[in-house]
């Protein structure tokens, strides 16, 4: 029986059915899109770009070198600069996606026969994709508002940008500060806050102010506390809007449990039954001032702003940097117990970055398991209570009230789970 896997013949026969299928399945796809926009004539089809494909490969194949592909890339190129004149002239503003689609499956075709095949499937597939996703495209692009478009580009540019050229080296007092972690810790907050804001956005506030608070709270318990205890002015129910806010803080323990998770796993198993056991009894309590309510007719409209200005990240990170050394220096001079206290006032202004600390001081060896549990549930109370206050003051007693009980019996049970279990 021969063996096809070392026939050179055999191989460059299933290179070039590769490159062929590969402008079939763009042609096609190409096909199918002037079909939908009812174009009776259109450039280029099924039939050439498959051509257009097996030319590329064998061309590959006939000359080892680069000067027959060029010589058929030129043509091809000049002909398709042709073909969009044509087309322009007849119908001005056309855009050119499928003559450079043709170009690029030329060089599909190509790549298949010179040793990259995967590469060309995955682009071949890849770019009938793209293809494909052109009504969603622009639906997307007319429904992105400047300011969101924007934001993406911000994260996109801490991420990508400026996270990679940061050292990855510890530096300043007791060696507490890394910029590369620190914005690290950044670049994961933003992102988890703009999936917040685009959950919102998606869902709609059509859902009720439950909805509101439970995605809300993904983005900034905080900044959904404030903004649903605006409402309580407007006529909107108390217990609906302590509803909202309980279930916002209920989120804000599911998000550090997921940040601990992926800092340091030992430590959420210290952690879990004490962050489990508060969110347990903040859905008791969100159902208990739920009880016998009937669905909302108004829908409550959540003002979350940009989840990514490039201020508030600044002031996270310098945030963080702060709290770091306050937490080296804390746990140096005194031990865990300023630990506990640098958590319980950094958790007034915010519980992620203790969290973030606490967790890489942990995974690092610097403190135990259970004083960093310890740390990240005495901020989550301090946070919490801070709310409640922020409840009262602004939406009034009634919500003051009924928030305040629903978060002592959050942080009862938690610290009741954290010492017990």
């Amino acid at each position: 029986m021969p063996d096809f896997a070392s026939d050179p013949m055999m191989t460059d026969l299933v290179h070039l059915a590769v490159a062929l299928a590969i402008g079939f399945l763009i042609g096609f796809e190409r096909e199918h899109s002037h079909a939908e926009e009812a174009r009776q004539h259109t450039f280029a089809g099924a039939r050439t770009f498959s051509l257009t494909a097996l030319a590329g490969g064998l061309s590959g194949l006939v000359d080892e070198g680069l000067i027959l592909p060029s010589l058929m890339l030129f043509s091809l190129a000049g002909l398709t600069a042709v073909a969009y004149w044509a087309t322009a002239r007849e119908k001005p503003g056309a855009g050119g996606t499928t003559e450079i689609a043709l170009l690029l499956t030329f060089l599909l075709g190509l790549a298949a026969v010179r040793g990259h095949v995967m590469e060309a499937a995955i682009g071949g597939v890849s770019t009938a994709i793209i293809l494909s996703i052109k009504q969603s495209v622009q639906r997307w692009a007319t429904a992105l508002t400047e300011e969101e478009l924007y934001a993406a580009l911000r994260l996109l540019a801490i991420s990508v940008i400026i996270l990679p050229v940061l050292p990855d080296e510890a530096f300043g007092p007791y060696d507490a500060l890394n910029l590369r972690d620190i914005w690290l810790m950044v670049v994961f907050i933003s992102g988890l806050s703009f999936l917040g804001y685009w959950l919102i956005k998606l869902a709609g506030s059509g859902r009720g102010v439950l909805l509101t608070g439970f995605v809300g709270g993904l983005a900034s318990s905080t900044a959904t506390t404030l903004s649903l205890s605006r409402f309580a002015k407007s006529g909107v129910s108390a217990g609906e809007l302590a509803a909202g806010i309980v279930a916002a803080n209920v989120m804000m323990l599911i998000r550090i449990g997921v940040l601990v998770a992926a800092l340091a796993r030992d430590v959420l198993v210290a952690l879990a039954p004490g962050l489990v056991a508060a969110a347990l009894a903040g859905g008791a309590g969100v159902l208990w001032l739920r009880r016998g309510r009937e669905p909302m007719a108004e829908e409550a409209e959540l003002d979350l702003g940009n989840p990514m200005e490039i201020k508030p990240a600044l002031i996270f990170a310098a945030l963080l940097a702060v709290i770091s050394v306050a937490a080296s220096f804390g746990a140096e001079q005194f031990g865990q117990s300023g630990l506990m206290l640098v958590a319980l006032i950094s958790g007034l202004a915010d519980v992620d970055a203790i969290t973030l600390i606490a967790g890489r001081k942990a995974s690092g060896g610097e403190i135990g398991m259970g004083a960093a549990a310890y740390a990240i549930m005495i901020a989550a109370a301090s946070n919490i209570v801070l709310k409640a206050g922020m409840a009262s003051v602004i939406g009034g007693k009634p919500l003051g009230l009924r928030v305040g009980a629903i978060f002592a019996a959050m942080i009862a049970a938690g610290a009741a789970a954290l010492l017990v279990l």
